[in-house]
């Protein structure tokens, strides 16, 4: 299939920004397809708001400032999200982010980084200073084999009910050990906009019955990726993992014609995405958490 938005060719530096392209572009479909959402784009700077309650639907990107403009532009940030009574926001740096410093006037103002938050909002989630490494990957050279390595008894599923989401949910909040709320948010989101009719597309894996595992595919700017990727603990190292990162990906090749696979992972994860096809770049993603007073 020949789809001019689908990126034909590209090199590991163009793959690796596209990792970050790929989650710009689920910013805008949520500000887009949500509710009173809201997308503010500049060459500076980029915002979306939206209502779930996850920082994920509230954030800054993309951003390209001078030395000379951050702070102030920063602190402009801060008070269009105070106006809105956003109760926080993500402000996602990496990639061609300037100026270089940055990271730095963030955490001057309070923000934490994707480290740092592991602690509060996240426990299961392992990251360094440097933030999560962004890992891409040829969708013709995956390895299949991993499929047939999941236990009897695993299938995946996707999400065609309410049922099934708050299945996600399940997995998604005991994997990571993130409050309630924050895997609710994909709930109501999803539901708002309607299942089957939402950009990303979730998928929940099923051991003997039980919800184990977790996957989220959304395609953008060019290349497939995977977020919410996860496996309950007592699930761990069974295969599960890799068998439900790799299916919906091998759909987006055959059926959508995706050439390309990228994602951000976690410390833990690094092994998993290598094991299936994926190789990390030079490139990290981070994140500053603010928060309303």
């Amino acid at each position: 299939m020949n789809v001019p938005s689908i990126l034909q060719t590209a090199t590991d530096e163009q793959l690796g920004l596209a990792v970050f392209e790929n989650l710009y572009e689920l910013f805008r479909a949520m500000a887009n397809h949500l509710p009173d959402g809201k997308l503010i784009e500049s060459e500076k700077l980029s915002r979306h708001l939206s209502f779930p309650t996850n920082p994920m639907f509230k954030g800054v990107w993309k951003t390209h400032l001078t030395s000379e403009e951050a702070d102030a532009a920063i602190d402009e940030v801060i008070a269009w999200f105070n106006e809105q009574n956003a109760p926080f926001f993500f402000w996602w740096t990496g990639g061609t982010t300037t100026p270089n410093d940055l990271e730095e006037r963030l955490a001057k103002r309070g923000m934490t980084s994707m480290a740092e938050q592991t602690q509060e909002l996240a426990k299961g989630i392992l990251s360094t200073e440097q933030g999560s490494p962004c890992m891409v990957a040829e969708l013709s050279k995956m390895n299949e084999d991993v499929l047939t390595k999941a236990p009897e008894g695993f299938v995946i599923q996707e999400a065609e009910n309410e049922s099934h989401m708050y299945d996600f949910k399940k997995v998604f909040v005991e994997t990571y050990a993130i409050p309630e709320w924050a895997g609710q948010a994909w709930v109501d989101a999803t539901l708002k906009i309607g299942i089957g009719n939402t950009p990303w597309r979730i998928f929940v894996g099923y051991l003997n019955g039980d919800p184990v595992a977790t996957n989220m595919l959304f395609n953008g700017a060019g290349v497939a990726s995977v977020y919410a990727v996860a496996t309950i603990p007592s699930a761990q190292g069974k295969g599960i993992g890799a068998a439900i990162t790799l299916k919906p990906l091998l759909e987006a090749r055959d059926k959508d014609g995706y050439k390309y696979a990228v994602l951000f992972s976690t410390e833990m994860g690094v092994r998993v995405y290598e094991r299936i096809g994926f190789r990390q770049t030079n490139l990290r993603i981070n994140r500053y958490l603010w928060r309303n007073g």
